[in-house]
């Protein structure tokens, strides 16, 4: 064998054990998003609960859809952004929630066009919910400006922090539901349509990772 097809074959291989790798990454992060989608779609579709029901960290109770009565603290209200609603760019609002049992919880009220000034009212109100994990962020999100009260994702500590107050950890309620309605926000009630196309992508990989490997048996056939 010359070292240019040594070299070659080296090279495919290597090029077939990192086709194959992701490959079977996107199989796990196919069976990650079929567990997100069900659990989802349970949540939804399931009977809402008494949060005072729940005992222990909240954070044990992801995608469980639940009811709480409390009070909005709207002067320590967030602005989790950029975020598009019918093609127009804006923010969801995020607002700490006083329960019954004097513990804080964050909640995603819906979209809102531009940041603004929340007025505080003391008007109590019954919440309906899905409890959903914060802190979560990828590679690609930028830091939070604490500052400017600009979020790119949900950070409780950095919230807690930001608002002065103990709020629940690691989890916060996205609103579906809210009695009164004050229309401040546009409230997401339908359940969020979630693309899988994992599957699609494993079999790209994998065909990519034989197909470098038969390209490499071709070449060495021809030039050995």
């Amino acid at each position: 064998m010359s070292p240019k097809t040594r070299n070659i074959t080296l090279m495919s291989i290597l090029v077939f054990f990192i086709c194959s790798s992701l490959s079977i990454w996107q199989i796990k992060r196919l069976k990650w998003k079929e567990d997100l989608i069900n659990n989802i779609t349970e949540a939804y579709n399931s009977d809402s609960i008494n949060i005072n029901k729940l005992t222990g960290d909240l954070s044990n109770f992801n995608f469980k859809k639940v009811y709480i009565e409390g009070f909005f603290i709207n002067n320590k209200s967030m602005f989790l952004g950029p975020r598009v609603h019918k093609e127009r760019v804006g923010y969801n609002l995020i607002t700490p929630f006083l329960l019954k049992d004097e513990r804080y919880i964050l909640i995603n009220r819906g979209w809102i066009k531009e940041k603004k000034i929340i007025q505080d009212v003391k008007n109590k109100y019954e919440i309906e919910g899905i409890l959903k994990e914060g802190n979560i962020k990828n590679f690609f999100t930028p830091k939070n400006s604490i500052k400017n009260n600009l979020w790119f994702y949900i950070n409780t500590y950095q919230m807690s922090e930001f608002s002065g107050l103990k709020l629940s950890d690691n989890i916060f309620l996205d609103l579906i539901r809210s009695k009164p309605n004050d229309n401040i926000t546009i409230i997401n009630s339908s359940m969020p349509k979630i693309v899988n196309n994992h599957l699609q992508y494993a079999l790209t990989w994998a065909i990519l990772a034989v197909l470098f490997l038969v390209m490499n048996y071709i070449y060495y056939r021809k030039y050995r």
